[in-house]
């Protein structure tokens, strides 16, 4: 099959596009980055197989809390769900509080109306959050539930 005059001359422009040198230069520093991303990612955790101890205590899974061992019925204590509940949910509106302390600070300046109504979107999405976690009980501090008796 014979190419026509357009197919050659397609052919012949393709062939000779030269990528551009700041393009070349951006995906190979970002590939450099990920690279480095990976490497301080899995670098921590072959440390961490490489040079841990293998031996094991007996006292290795006991529980442990403010430098004392535990003695008595504390040995076995299980504790309840709604402590983890409540460090969850402290750690999700923290976070969220980090993020609305840097709009606070340029708020005047930079944000805008446009930003307002951003900020309050995520501030009415906060609360819906919290009166659907109310709603569902989940901030009811059951006693019973906690005791060690």
């Amino acid at each position: 099959m014979v190419a026509t005059h357009a197919q050659q001359q397609v052919v012949a422009a393709v062939t000779q596009v030269q990528p551009d040198p700041a393009l070349v230069a951006d995906v190979y520093s970002f590939a450099i980055l990920l690279l480095y991303g990976i490497v301080f990612a899995v670098m921590p955790l072959l440390a961490g197989l490489v040079l841990a101890p293998r031996e094991t205590a007996p006292l290795l899974g006991a529980i442990y809390e403010c430098g004392m061992p535990a003695f008595g019925r504390a040995r076995s204590a299980q504790f309840g769900v709604f402590y983890y509940l409540y460090a969850l949910l402290f750690i999700v509106f923290e976070v969220d509080v980090l993020y609305l302390f840097p709009i606070a600070r340029i708020y005047r300046e930079q944000v805008g109306i446009t930003g307002f109504l951003e900020i309050l979107f995520f501030v009415i999405v906060l609360f819906l959050a919290v009166a659907y976690v109310w709603k569902k009980g989940v901030l009811k501090w059951e006693r019973e539930a906690l005791s060690l008796h």
